[in-house]
């Protein structure tokens, strides 16, 4: 079950705050749908993700930079 906020009432004022850092929340969500929606094969995710969304040359340059990463650190 994911924490997402806590509730803290005030005077019949309700203010949220994130119970976890948002990077926790969304490593979370991800793991969960890679396993129970693409049995944890990342390559079917980020195939969907690619071919489901507009990808501006921006964003293309930072995911082939994290796979270039990826393949330097596989390599040691």
């Amino acid at each position: 079950m994911l924490d997402i906020h806590v509730c803290e009432s005030s005077n019949k004022t309700h203010v949220y705050s994130p119970a976890k850092p948002e990077a926790s929340v969304q490593e979370q969500v991800v793991n969960s749908i890679l396993e129970r929606v693409f049995a944890g094969l990342t390559e079917k995710l980020v195939m969907r993700a690619l071919s489901s969304a507009t990808v501006s040359a921006d964003e293309l340059a930072r995911i082939k930079k994290l796979i270039k990463d990826k393949e330097q650190e596989s390599r040691r």
